[in-house]
């Protein structure tokens, strides 16, 4: 069967009229989690790619999570030994590329959060598994933990995109100097492809652990009524990325997918 009668089998099935389907699949409303899920098989399908195949194992899990619970996006197989990392899957924060003049770094926020707040019921039921008290997650109760996870994947391309604001469509609309970095990267990585798509196979790799919030990594948690800030073990929102002018390589944390061989064995 093809991709065509697929979607023409789906339609029928769930009465999508195929007129439409386009017209659903670009609404603002909807846009965000086809991309995301679409992320996640461009993830794999580039994981596949990256990791040695008679070493490595990458699947793509169908996934059917209930609220509280987190399966992973992607799971990697160390075959020699059997151990599972489990990988998230997270675009950038959407328009959120800024240049910092100060440091001439080009900073990028990953949207890393849960898509639904753990409720009374879930934070009683989880904070025991958790090992915290119920009054700290329910602060962080939108937060992952570095144990929901081994390691996060990210692309840049999303903080280029904007709303359109007649529309409300998202649209491709990097600032000049979003361009300017872009290109300046293009050119560290000898391509001259399209940019956008240039912008999308910039994938960037970390361990969970790596971007905690603790002392150790330097990263101070922002909700008012943490009082542990410096310490509170939870993953931030947003994470940041930072990466210098004439560079591939952030400062800190994040690794370039094509290199992240070194990351996944790490955690062996």
């Amino acid at each position: 069967m093809n991709w065509i009668q697929e979607v023409s089998e789906f339609c029928q099935y769930y009465n999508i009229s195929l007129e439409y389907l386009a017209e659903i699949l670009r609404d603002p409303k909807v846009i965000p989690m086809v991309r995301g899920k679409a992320f996640e098989f461009f993830v794999a399908k580039s994981l596949k790619e990256v990791l040695p195949s008679q070493d490595w194992e990458v699947e793509k899990p169908f996934l059917n999570p209930q609220l509280g619970s987190h399966d992973s996006d992607v799971k990697v197989i160390h075959i020699s030994t059997g151990k599972i990392i489990s990988v998230e899957c997270k675009l950038a924060d959407k328009g959120s590329y800024k240049y910092i003049e100060k440091l001439k770094l080009n900073a990028f926020r990953v949207k890393c959060m849960r898509s639904r707040t753990l409720g009374e019921a879930k934070v009683k039921q989880l904070a025991p598994i958790y090992g915290v008290s119920e009054a700290v997650l329910k602060i962080h109760n939108d937060q992952y933990l570095p144990t929901d996870f081994s390691i996060v994947i990210t692309s840049i391309a999303n903080a280029f995109y904007d709303t359109d604001k007649s529309s409300g469509s998202f649209i491709w609309k990097p600032s000049t100097r979003g361009e300017i970095f872009l290109r300046n990267l293009q050119y560290l990585y000898g391509v001259s492809n399209d940019l956008k798509d240039f912008g999308f196979s910039r994938m960037y790799v970390a361990r969970a652990c790596d971007i905690v919030i603790k002392d150790i990594n330097e990263i101070i948690c922002t909700r008012k009524k943490c009082d542990n800030k410096q310490n509170c073990g939870f993953i931030p929102n947003y994470p940041v990325i930072g990466i210098p002018n004439e560079c591939k390589y952030p400062v800190k944390y994040w690794t370039p997918v094509e290199e992240s061989i070194k990351v996944f064995e790490s955690l062996l």
